[in-house]
């Protein structure tokens, strides 16, 4: 179970949860602190009654893989910002709940996920919003399981901006959804907001989880500069080498030298690669997406694939990959169809032939409510007054045309 946390006492907070709640498909399942739990698949959705910088309670009522943070941002500055970012507090100061000198367990993967989701709908719905990773600030510190904020600010205007807060919504669904992993670094250096970081996070296969600003390099411990690798899992530290100072560097090097941190700058690493795109017929794609999404998304990500979404979070007919895996995804589909549909082919006409109990030709026969009614339901035979009632004799028939213009996909039948 992965879990998206909001708060009543954040107006973006409830804003995203009721977007979430409404539009995405998410069911009620039970209740927390007043308010409904909802669950999409493994995803559960839960607002609480304490701020989200102090939930620090929530390991006591679940036990989640990890927790997506959705909340809201506010700077001095007022700027249109959307932004991911780890918690903790990275000296003595704790200001925004948490403990000093405490991190939490980021989860960089998931924040990267979240972040390209915040810049593709930032372009998608033409918000004009600034999209970045922040530095690691403020609370909660003592969950036990890993965590990311995703966050939308800076004013009351923005919290209440439907665009933007379905932009987040977006970009916490498909951060809990996510089952790749990337090679993980910490950031250090730059300022508050991070631009190289941010950059990197877009543009590389690198996943960053705590990030150490140039303001906070001179007064970090190095127990909490541990603790910063340690819980992101930090194969090597990445230095915005121009957004820091002489004095910013050297204390870097010093810390890394003695922690046994290798250090890379952006240009050491090469950008990520543009995947090929590869696509299958819509109508066939989506009768197969509707009935096992998640078998179709595991096999893409399994494969080295990168999935594409709608605005929706549903699958497209569309998948990256390093190789062509398209006839694996179409044999796919067809696996799934076959489990409900009978399957054959009309000229270019793929037909679905779906059987269903129908329980007015079962009354017709005499077969009243009851036991004989629900052993037929489920698709067994049945005696009645010395009449063997067979459930091919109770269906109804539905059948579905599918115009095919990809000849491949008929290999599979």
């Amino acid at each position: 179970m992965r879990l998206i946390v909001t708060s009543h006492r954040d107006i973006a907070g409830k804003n995203i949860y009721n977007e979430l709640a409404k539009n995405f498909g998410f069911k009620e399942k039970g209740e927390f602190e007043g308010m409904p739990i909802y669950e999409k698949g493994e995803i559960w959705l839960i607002s609480t009654e304490k701020s989200q910088t102090q939930a620090e309670h929530l390991d006591g009522f679940f036990d989640p893989e990890f927790y997506v943070f959705a909340s809201r941002h506010k700077s001095e500055s007022g700027e249109k910002t959307l932004t991911v970012h780890a918690t903790g507090n990275l000296t003595s100061e704790a200001k925004v709940g948490g403990r000093p000198e405490k991190l939490s367990i980021p989860q960089p993967a998931a924040m990267k996920v979240a972040l390209r989701e915040l810049y593709k709908a930032n372009k998608d719905l033409a918000l004009g919003y600034r999209v970045s990773m922040e530095a690691t600030h403020h609370g909660p510190t003592d969950l036990q399981k890993p965590l990311l904020f995703v966050e939308v600010g800076s004013t009351v205007e923005e919290w209440e901006d439907k665009k933007a807060i379905r932009a987040v919504a977006r970009a916490v669904l498909n951060a809990a959804r996510n089952r790749q992993d990337f090679p993980r670094a910490i950031g250090i250096g730059g300022t508050h907001y991070a631009p190289i970081h941010t950059k990197i996070m877009l543009e590389s296969d690198v996943a960053i989880g705590h990030i150490i600003p140039s303001y906070s390099v001179l007064d970090i411990r190095r127990e909490v500069f541990q603790q910063a690798i340690k819980k992101t899992g930090a194969l090597f530290g990445l230095l915005d080498w121009k957004g820091m100072k002489k004095e910013h560097r050297v204390r870097a090097k010093k810390l890394a030298e003695e922690v046994g941190l290798e250090l890379k700058r952006g240009k050491d690493l090469a950008k990520k690669p543009v995947l090929p795109e590869f696509e299958i017929e819509e109508e066939f794609f989506k009768e197969a997406e509707k009935i096992d999404r998640k078998k179709i998304e595991s096999l893409i990500l399994e494969k080295g694939g990168v999935v594409i979404r709608d605005k929706d979070g549903k699958l497209k007919n569309k998948f990256q990959a390093k190789e062509d895996i398209r006839s694996r995804v179409i044999k796919a589909c067809f696996e799934i169809l076959k489990k409900k549909y009978q399957i054959k082919i009309d000229g270019t006409y793929l037909i679905l032939r779906e059987m269903k109990f129908d329980p007015d030709k079962a009354r017709m026969l005499g077969i009243k409510d009851g036991p004989l009614f629900g052993k037929l339901a489920r698709g067994n035979s049945v005696k009645l007054e010395g009449r063997e009632i067979t459930p091919e004799m109770v269906v109804k028939v539905k059948e579905k045309r599918i115009k095919i213009k990809d000849e491949e996909i008929f290999k599979y039948i």
